[in-house]
Formats: C-alpha cells, structure tokens, sequence
C-alpha cells in the first residue's frame, strides 16, 4: 500500500472517530435538555427531542462502524 493510501485512511479513522464523539455528545446534551425542567415551560414537540436524541446516536454508530472499518482495512494492508 503506497504512503498516501495509509496516510488517507488513517485520517478518515480520526474523523470518523471525532465526529462520532461529537455526535454522542449532541445526543447526550439533547437527552439531558428533555430531561431537565425548563421552568414551568412546557416542550411542545418532546417528540422531536427523542427522535433528535436517537437520530445523533445512530450516526454516532455509523460513525464508529466506519472509523472500524476503515482501521481494520489499514491494518490488513500493513
């Protein structure tokens, strides 16, 4: 495998790796946001909360599963 395969492959690993965490920590500040009471307001679509919440999970999953894919590829070529 040349340098510049390695050297690609190795930073989409780091980007997925980054924007999965950062997609846990949206969905985490969103759960905590429809958890904690907003004085006396109420939510009028909590709905979306929820679906927000799994919506950003999920990609964080998908995120993980192609930083994994990506890394094992990587170690293979090597």
């Amino acid at each position: 495998m040349t340098e510049k395969k390695m050297q690609d492959l190795q930073a989409k690993v780091a980007d997925y790796k980054r924007f999965g965490f950062i997609l846990l920590s949206l969905s985490a500040f969103l759960f905590i946001g429809l958890i904690i009471p907003a004085d006396g307001q109420a939510i009028s679509l909590p709905s979306g909360f929820i679906v927000g919440v799994f919506a950003t999970l999920g990609l964080a999953v998908v995120c993980h599963r192609l930083a994994m894919n990506a890394q094992k590829q990587l170690y293979e070529e090597e």
